[in-house]
């Protein structure tokens, strides 16, 4: 792999085209689908970065793992789970996309095993691409060191 550089990586992070800020934050700019990236550098190696990117549904971080909603009429629903209360479930499906369902729509709920992290996102990118992107994630420092 090719070395990284930061500024670009983060420049694809924050790219319409990846949407890595569209689902993940880091600091106060982005999404909160995904786990907050700010202080990933401090827990996951670079290899584990590189294994979320090309295999996201590999490991699943806790909070975030994906529930599949079957309803009575036969609808299915992949999301993360936002809001369990006792009239209705909330599931963030995508960046900016929600589903509340009745709970007396619901015919099953149970974990999903696919992570709606999207798979593909390294092979939309160059090594080099990658390579940066990876090099932004390890190099987030944030907040007193």
């Amino acid at each position: 792999m090719p070395k990284g550089d930061i500024r670009r990586g983060q420049a694809i992070f924050n790219d319409p085209k990846t949407a890595c800020a569209s689902c993940h934050k880091i600091g106060y700019v982005g999404g909160n689908v995904g786990p907050d990236l700010t202080r990933i550098s401090e827990a996951r190696t670079e290899r584990d970065l590189l294994e979320s990117i090309v295999y996201p549904s590999a490991s699943l971080v806790r909070s975030y793992e994906p529930m599949v909603v079957a309803t009575k009429s036969g609808e299915e629903y992949s999301g993360v789970v936002r809001r369990d209360a006792a009239d209705e479930v909330l599931l963030a499906t995508g960046p900016n996309t929600e589903v509340r369902i009745a709970r007396s729509d619901i015919a099953e709920m149970r974990p999903g095993t696919v992570s709606i992290m999207p798979q593909g996102l390294d092979e939309q990118l160059s090594r080099q691409e990658l390579a940066d992107l990876l090099a932004f994630l390890k190099g987030t420092k944030w907040g007193p060191q």
